[in-house]
């Protein structure tokens, strides 16, 4: 006999998943807006003579759990992609605006001016070629010239980088102090994560673990937990970055199954006191 029966369900709490068969943990959501149950059956109708129905044939009970967390989730995306998140070494393309400056060196009829530029950060790549190409633009934002780099700025049209002291050097005249210099590389950065989506790498199947807040009608607090042993999450979701707040929504299928007895389970749903003891 049950303790507890009619439940008013006040506060969505966590989902955490871990490695089917007791593994370790894998991730959790605490910031969820919402968590969908969705339970189905087949039903066939048996019919007799004219038609009547005499009878039903259910099968193919299905379960899925859905729902959307308010933050973006690498550890869901881990399941989602079906690779591991790694910290290292990598590079990311970075865009560079940058102003000429100038500088005189010497006094006199022995003073030089040159004009130069720096990159905010070291570019990497093929020696001679980091950067490439930079587009130099009026107050407007409008190119007004195109510079090629090339192992010295010995021609016009052309410039010299130096990725050890971030110099950018130009041909006499190609460029004036107070230019705008637009450009782009690759710079290479300690990454906290780095999640690949392989195409030959699916989702993964794990044990999810939904937990929720209740209420009876006596106003009396309970703890509820559902429980599915083998959750395969599908690999369909979105990422809608800028505009309105990027959320993470994911679906995961209840796989059936019979490991360890002879009932083919789904999901359990515990209901236990909020302040409950430990049961001896």
């Amino acid at each position: 006999m049950v303790n507890v029966n009619d439940l008013s369900i006040k506060s969505l709490e966590t989902l955490m998943t871990f490695g089917v068969n007791g593994g370790s943990f894998r991730f959790e959501l605490d910031e969820l807006q919402n968590t969908t149950l969705a339970n189905t059956e087949e039903k066939t109708n048996q019919t007799g003579r004219n038609g009547r129905t005499i009878g039903t044939l259910k099968k193919n009970k299905a379960v899925t759990v859905s729902g959307t967390s308010g933050m973006v989730s690498l550890g869901l995306m881990e399941a989602q992609v079906g690779s591991t998140a790694e910290s290292k070494e990598t590079t990311v393309k970075y865009p560079d605006y940058v102003t000429v400056v100038s500088e005189t060196t010497g006094e006199g009829e022995s003073a030089v001016t040159t004009v130069y530029a720096l990159s905010s950060y070291a570019a990497v790549g093929t020696a001679g070629n980091e950067i490439g190409t930079i587009y130099v633009k009026d107050s407007n934002g409008i190119v007004t010239k195109t510079l090629k780099q090339d192992s010295s700025a010995s021609a016009a049209g052309k410039f010299a980088y130096n990725p050890a002291d971030k110099k950018i050097t130009f041909y006499t005249n190609d460029v004036k102090e107070g230019d705008n210099l637009t450009f782009y590389y690759k710079r290479k950065i300690s990454a906290d994560a780095v999640i690949t989506n392989y195409s030959d790498n699916f989702s993964e199947t794990l044990e999810v673990y939904v937990d929720f807040i209740a209420e009876d009608k006596c106003k009396n607090e309970y703890h509820g937990q559902i429980f599915m042993p083998y959750a395969d999450f599908s690999g369909n979701f979105d990422l809608a970055l800028g505009g309105d707040q990027t959320t993470h929504a994911f679906e995961a299928t209840s796989i059936a199954s019979a490991c360890g007895n002879k009932k083919s389970k789904l999901w359990d749903i515990t209901i236990f006191g909020a302040n409950v003891e430990d049961a001896a």
